[in-house]
């Protein structure tokens, strides 16, 4: 079959890693998407031409794509966040049948967008959310499931686990993620924390996830405000598309400081203590369904108190179960296979 992906292949590894899971899945099948970071694979053809990319998205002109297809795939994580101009958007993909996975609902601020969303989710052949909280905004429909995240389905047993006495930081661009005035305290508890790890024997790494969301600036912005001496103790991993790479450079730590979502996932599959630090309550959804109990950093509510306190050695130790989570994870294909492995 003909598969058109609608997946945000923007040089992020977390939903690079959906799509790889979803190629994986289905090798006999031919995939097609847009992007101009993700690379052809045996299975699927990229569209990549940046400009016309961009003019299709202003346009939502991808069912010119899908409808040339089977069916098409959405997948993701937070496909549907509402931003300006979503109220009113067309997100349909054409006329074929279409499936949606992986994802989780807003942020949101009018119910003309959720009402726009609803008409769109009913359709489908199947939406299975990452989190009960959405799901719980569109259980009238009957095409609706929530399972855990798709990531916790992937194979770790190729990728190189160690137990370095290492902490990865997992940078966000608070700018490009919630706003610019929550910068000055970020920067400040990176820095803090930074320097009570050094304090206690572990190296640092400062890791980007994807360029193109300000990952890179925003480690640079953290770097300018430390002296030369704290620099000189601080390494830097910025991902390019190297999956296997980028996952081993995770696997490198014994704590992972999760700003990015999938840093936290991937930390838990990797069997490390993450310390999250929110930005949304996507991450907070999430680990409140998991029953999570470790430290948890929430950085729009940083405040002095919180700039200054420490992290017991009891979260340092902490380490989530995540075997339901595994066990599960891949039944968001449950629908799909039903067409794609008969």
């Amino acid at each position: 079959m003909k598969i058109f992906i609608n997946a945000f292949l923007e040089g992020n590894l977390g939903d690079d890693i959906f799509v790889d899971l979803l190629l994986d899945r289905y090798p006999n099948h031919n995939f097609y998407t847009l992007s101009s970071d993700y690379l052809p694979t045996k299975n699927l053809k990229v569209f990549s031409n940046e400009f016309f990319i961009k003019v299709i998205r202003k346009l939502s002109l991808k069912s010119l794509f899908a409808n040339r297809c089977d069916l098409s795939v959405t997948i993701g994580g937070s496909m549907f966040m509402e931003q300006k101009g979503d109220a009113t958007r067309n997100f349909s993909l054409g006329k074929k049948p279409y499936y949606i996975m992986g994802i989780n609902f807003g942020p949101y601020k009018s119910q003309t967008y959720f009402d726009n969303i609803h008409s769109y989710f009913k359709d489908a052949e199947d939406i299975c959310f990452r989190e009960e909280y959405s799901y719980n905004l569109f259980k009238d429909l009957p095409n609706t499931r929530w399972v855990p995240d798709i990531v916790f389905s992937m194979d770790t047993s190729n990728i190189k686990i160690t137990n370095n006495k290492r902490v990865v930081f997992s940078i966000i661009s608070c700018s490009r993620k919630i706003e610019e005035k929550h910068t000055g305290n970020y920067e400040k508890k990176i820095i803090q924390m930074t320097k009570f790890f050094i304090n206690k024997g572990y190296d640092i790494c400062y890791m980007s996830f994807s360029k193109r969301e300000g990952d890179e600036d925003a480690i640079a912005s953290i770097l300018n405000k430390c002296d030369e001496e704290l620099k000189q103790k601080i390494s830097v991993y910025n991902y390019r598309g190297n999956r296997k790479e980028a996952l081993e450079e995770l696997a490198n730590s014994q704590i992972i400081v999760g700003g990015r979502f999938h840093a936290n996932i991937l930390g838990m599959l990797l069997g490390k203590t993450i310390i999250p630090m929110l930005y949304s309550n996507k991450t907070k959804n999430v680990l409140d369904n998991m029953n999570f109990k470790g430290k948890i950093i929430d950085i729009r509510t940083l405040n002095e108190a919180d700039l200054h306190e420490e992290i017991s050695d009891k979260d340092l130790e902490y380490k989530q179960d995540i075997q339901y989570e595994i066990e599960h994870a891949e039944e968001h294909f449950k629908k799909l296979d039903k067409i794609l492995r008969n």
